[in-house]
């Protein structure tokens, strides 16, 4: 049987001008020895005490801390980049005579932008919306609770908190914090994951 892999989590993109983007009432933690534009810095922060960006914005940030920006290099030049627009997808085709359009769309699509919007998926919008709400709950912890999970320490492989994808490689990081869940069925999904996260994936 093949891992299953539930969505990521991403919380964010971050407001820096909201007044507050916690589930809960969270007290920001107190960093005094914190230099934001040292990466070194703000990587333990962020990363190793499991703050993730949250915490940045809970800190009550007003620009974004230098390891974050692209170097002018790195970023898109809009005048000159490629718009490719790609149509969603109908999953009710999938079952019936278009069944191969369609698998030839998510295909392209997933080759040649790496997602894609699909339509008629029958996924009802309440679960979304308790997905995202379950999302939001588990971000919303305090970093004790979730650096449990932090990647590369987790005591389980299946479930995995982090922000940016390798933030130890990385040359700007990622304005974003996500959970991975990765499971072959049912019963390895119960033992591992939260109350919360495993009710609504079940579902899902």
């Amino acid at each position: 049987m093949q891992p299953i892999t539930i969505p990521m989590f991403p919380y964010g993109p971050y407001d820096l001008n909201a007044s507050s983007n916690s589930c809960h009432s969270l007290a920001p933690k107190t960093v005094t020895a914190l230099t934001l534009d040292e990466k070194s810095s703000l990587f333990n922060f962020v990363v190793q005490e499991g703050n993730g960006v949250k915490g940045l914005v809970d800190l009550g940030l007003s620009t974004v801390p230098a390891p974050y920006i692209q170097l002018e290099q790195e970023r898109i030049d809009k005048p000159t980049a490629r718009v490719c627009t790609l149509p969603p997808i109908d999953l009710s085709k999938i079952v019936g005579s278009e069944h191969d359009q369609v698998v030839e769309e998510i295909t392209r699509a997933a080759e040649t932008l790496g997602f894609f919007q699909v339509v008629n998926h029958e996924v009802p919008i309440e679960l979304l919306e308790k997905l995202k709400d379950t999302a939001h709950s588990f971000f919303g912890q305090v970093p004790e609770r979730k650096v449990v999970y932090r990647k590369g320490a987790s005591s389980s492989l299946l479930v995995k908190y982090g922000t940016s994808f390798v933030p130890e490689k990385e040359k700007a990081l990622e304005w974003k914090d996500y959970i991975s869940m990765t499971y072959t069925d049912i019963q390895m999904m119960l033992r591992h994951f939260k109350v919360g996260l495993k009710n609504a994936s079940k579902i899902y």
